[in-house]
């Protein structure tokens, strides 16, 4: 996917993530729209890279409701989606509330997916487009506390990969990005909760995973948007691991190929002349 003058629409903006992605696709030559709840963090990173600011909270349905159809009004046509806002949500479960649940499902699920829906009947039309869901080696192999963060990015995984096989033959690509432990305020409120922050200080010492720059998470993302690659896996040492859930997802698209991907559009059934019956 060429990014010169693409238009990207990018969620949680002004993340750590994001705010690297940004940068980076813009020295790519990218126009963004950038979306975040928070204005004033969102408007100095617009600035910063010539991007155009959009305050949104993509829990309230009625900012979710028709978002795609208000950002290309005033930018024009999304060519690139770029789902990256996520709820960090960690805790034994009995702990959180059914407002962190409802939350942390609407944000890392629900607004994704239904982004997708909104930005898909345009880049099919225009015979172009691509779908990147950035999710987490957390929906790999979740950690205590994980369960409710884990559990959503297992499920846009998933999803992603069914979109990739319901585009199949179509002009419109997909990315789904497993990223590990990033250097992050994110990390941060994470570690909070204990047994989150022993697992990960065990898989840190025994090199399973690394502690990821945003920069180099950014780059890796960029560059596989720009070679149309299907999955990025992040860090490289964990990438293995991560494919093997892979493989009934891709034993699947191969037993399934040739299949239609969309049911044939079904002719008027002939009318019958009337009879009449002889007297």
């Amino acid at each position: 996917m060429r990014l010169s003058d693409a238009h990207v629409l990018l969620t949680g903006a002004t993340g750590t993530i994001g705010t690297a992605l940004a940068r980076r696709l813009t020295e790519r030559g990218a126009r963004l729209t950038l979306l975040a709840r928070a204005p004033d963090p969102l408007h100095a990173l617009a600035r910063s890279t010539g991007g155009v600011a959009f305050p949104a909270d993509l829990c309230d349905p009625d900012a979710l409701r028709g978002l795609v159809d208000r950002v290309e009004e005033g930018q024009g046509p999304v060519d690139v989606l770029v789902n990256n806002a996520a709820a960090d949500t960690a805790g034994f479960l009995t702990d959180l509330t059914a407002e962190d649940l409802r939350r942390t499902i609407d944000l890392n699920l629900t607004a994704p997916m239904e982004l997708c829906r909104q930005v898909l009947p345009g880049m099919l039309s225009r015979g172009s487009g691509h779908l990147v869901n950035i999710s987490s080696l957390a929906g790999v192999a979740t950690f205590p506390g994980l369960a409710l963060y884990g559990g959503t990015k297992a499920g846009l995984t998933h999803a992603t990969s069914g979109l990739r096989a319901d585009l199949r033959g179509t002009p419109v690509g997909t990315l789904t990005a497993e990223i590990g432990p990033v250097a992050s305020e994110m990390m941060n409120r994470i570690g909070r909760h204990g047994p989150s922050e022993a697992s990960f200080d065990r898989v840190l010492r025994a090199r399973l995973l690394s502690l990821l720059e945003p920069d180099d998470v950014a780059v890796g993302i960029v560059a596989a948007i720009e070679q149309g690659r299907p999955h990025l896996r992040l860090p490289r040492r964990a990438a293995p691991i991560a494919a093997v859930t892979g493989i009934p997802r891709a034993l699947a698209r191969i037993a399934l190929s040739g299949i239609p991907t969309r049911p044939a559009p079904q002719r008027p059934e002939t009318q019958r002349p009337e009879t009449r019956s002889a007297r």
